[in-house]
């Protein structure tokens, strides 16, 4: 008997995520909203994963597991694409945790604004332990915030295990680039934006965000500053009417090229990189670190501090 296709498929990249897959599993099980299947893609694991899944998939039918051979992030995502059912794609990582209510709040959401190609919410971060330790509220959440981001030429990352968005229009766009490692979910995103497509931030906590100390090393977290800031670079270029520089021609720009637009650059990396020291500091309950940290990006950004400040306590208010 062929069963109809689900609304969503969850897909959830999986690599020897044995201390902290089943309690995001059964996250994704508990949702309120059930016309959904998920796609567990395991990128050739070692440890218990796999037998963690094949439990799973022997007592609920909706959670489908596909092993291969281990080859990264985006070709795992990309299976996980040309397998999928539904009409929307909604992401997962195998730390993290879905509040019950995400997919339906996101597809109420997406009812409201049927221009959008994808969603993404707030987050709450939670240590190691599953303790609840911060609130983060982006942007845009509004047509806009959007309009303004991007009349400001600022480098849009949305966090990618929030998002929820349309499968035709990835597949449309041949999803995932292995290349754009380890921004390749901002790079599909962008491509969606490049087309006029809506991507918006729904202002409710959906997602429980895992943070584990040291889970991104500084050399992984100056990669992906460069490669979201590539990424846009070319995003604003081509709104602009000017062919895209390649990698090596962006990195002689910005990275090599004059001494102010290198200080720019290395001020606004370090700003990026303190603060990404002050959330975990915090989350772990190092307040001296943390408040250092923070006081150094504060001083190097007042503006993007107090921004972000002010985004904090309207979330906080709302």
């Amino acid at each position: 008997m062929t069963l109809p296709s689900p609304s969503v498929s969850v897909i959830m990249p999986v690599y020897n995520s044995e201390a902290y897959l089943a309690a995001s599993v059964e996250s994704v099980l508990a949702q309120t909203f059930e016309d959904f299947e998920l796609l567990a893609v395991d990128d050739g694991s070692t440890d218990a994963s796999a037998d963690i899944l094949a439990s799973f998939a022997a007592r609920d039918r909706r959670v489908r597991i596909f092993r291969k051979d281990n080859s990264g992030i985006s070709e795992t995502l990309n299976v996980g694409l040309s397998i999928a059912q539904g009409a929307w794609i909604a992401r997962i990582d195998s730390d993290d945790l879905m509040v019950p209510s995400r997919l339906g709040r996101q597809l109420a959401f997406i009812a409201e604004n049927p221009k959008v190609a994808a969603v993404g919410s707030y987050y709450g971060i939670v240590d190691s332990a599953g303790i609840y330790r911060a609130t983060r509220s982006p942007l845009p959440r509004t047509e806009r915030e959007l309009k303004e981001l991007i009349a400001r030429r600022e480098p849009l990352a949305f966090t990618h295990p929030t998002m929820t968005f349309r499968r035709d229009v990835a597949l449309g766009l041949g999803g995932y680039r292995r290349n754009y490692e380890p921004c390749e979910d901002s790079d599909l995103f962008a491509r969606m934006l490049r087309l006029g497509r809506s991507i918006l931030i729904q202002p409710e906590i959906l997602t429980h965000y895992r943070v584990h100390p040291n889970s991104i090393s500084s050399r992984n977290a100056v990669r992906m500053y460069t490669m979201l800031r590539f990424i846009f670079c070319n995003f604003y270029r081509e709104r602009d009417g000017h062919p895209p520089l390649s990698f090596e021609q962006f990195e002689e720009t910005y990275t090599r090229g004059q001494f102010m637009q290198r200080l720019l650059w290395r001020r606004d990396m370090t700003w990026e990189l303190m603060m990404r020291a002050h959330t975990t500091a915090s989350i772990y309950g190092d307040r001296v670190r943390s408040l250092s940290y923070l006081t150094a990006a504060a001083t190097l950004r007042p503006d993007r501090a107090l921004r972000r400040a002010l985004r904090a306590l309207q979330a906080k208010a709302g």
